[in-house]
């Protein structure tokens, strides 16, 4: 059985911190053959059991860190090839969250993915060893979510970024980056400076993928809704103007991006706008190699 459990943290924590999930592929399942489209998560994984092989847009064929992070992906980023006995644990972090607990610059990881114990040092193997000593879901968040909590009294104040962020993912990429400046009091190339070094990517481009996101988290929550529906709803000139972006950042046209990501579509930042549960747990159909 392929299964996928995901949770959210802690109230403090929820500035920074998303959700937490946990993919497991069982000896038995066969092959999962996953697209990786642009997505706005910054991810910090931890693979517990069978390394994944990682085929990039570039051509480049990379197998995954025992523990990696992952920046925003501006783009279309990879395929991946789920092994049977693959054991992940993530944490998806808020747009700025990973910048404000660990003061890491986001551009300098954004269409990449690095060693995690080369950007944060040897905390994050002991992290690892940690992880992989428990066994249960609830035991490694609670293990993660007291790593996490030691680096919250160095935070300072949540900032202007971290709510403009906020703001484009409730408005669905639909606003002017003037009025984003505006709200932050900043003049807007202050602005698109901080932005860029808080999340990674510039607003305009975190308000493209953000679009890119909702509409395709829209298709996968209602199949039955239209693709017409669903340009003119999230902001989207036309039909062909959707298109475009699907291709440009999913590879593929609206249709064949549904079909690639199957029932593998990982949890997605918009779902934090709607009414969801503390914990899911999805029992994902087996995929073919």
């Amino acid at each position: 059985m392929h299964t996928l459990k995901t949770a959210r943290p802690r109230p403090e924590l929820r500035p920074f911190v998303r959700t937490f999930a946990q993919r497991d592929i069982d000896r038995s399942d066969a092959v999962v053959n996953e697209s990786v489209p642009a997505i706005l998560e910054q991810i910090l994984s931890f693979e517990l059991g069978e390394r994944v092989d990682i085929f990039h847009a570039d051509g480049r064929h990379q197998v995954s860190s025992v523990s990696a992070l992952c920046g925003t992906q501006s783009r279309f980023a990879a395929h991946m090839s789920l092994a049977p006995g693959t054991h992940s644990f993530g944490i998806f972090f808020q747009p700025a969250g990973f910048w404000y607990l660990f003061g890491v610059p986001m551009f300098e990881v954004t269409n990449r993915a690095e060693e995690a114990e080369a950007v944060l040092g040897a905390a994050i193997r002991k992290l690892w060893n940690r992880l992989g000593e428990l066994s249960t879901f609830e035991d490694r968040i609670q293990i993660t979510e007291e790593f996490l909590l030691q680096r919250i009294s160095r935070v300072s104040n949540h900032n202007k970024v971290a709510a403009a962020a906020d703001y484009v993912l409730q408005r669905h990429g639909a606003m002017r980056m003037t009025e984003l400046a505006e709200r932050a009091n900043l003049g807007l190339r202050q602005f698109e400076r901080q932005f860029l070094r808080d999340v990674g990517v510039s607003p305009k481009t975190f308000a493209r993928v953000a679009r890119f996101q909702t509409a395709l988290d829209a298709k996968i929550s209602c199949p039955e809704r239209t693709w017409v529906d669903i340009a003119h709803d999230y902001g989207y000139h036309d039909q062909m103007h959707m298109i475009h972006d699907f291709e440009k950042l999913g590879h593929n046209s609206p249709t064949q991006l549904i079909a690639a990501l199957g029932d593998n579509r990982r949890p997605g930042m918009m779902a934090d706008h709607e009414k969801s549960k503390e914990c899911r747990i999805f029992t994902m159909r087996k995929s073919a190699a």
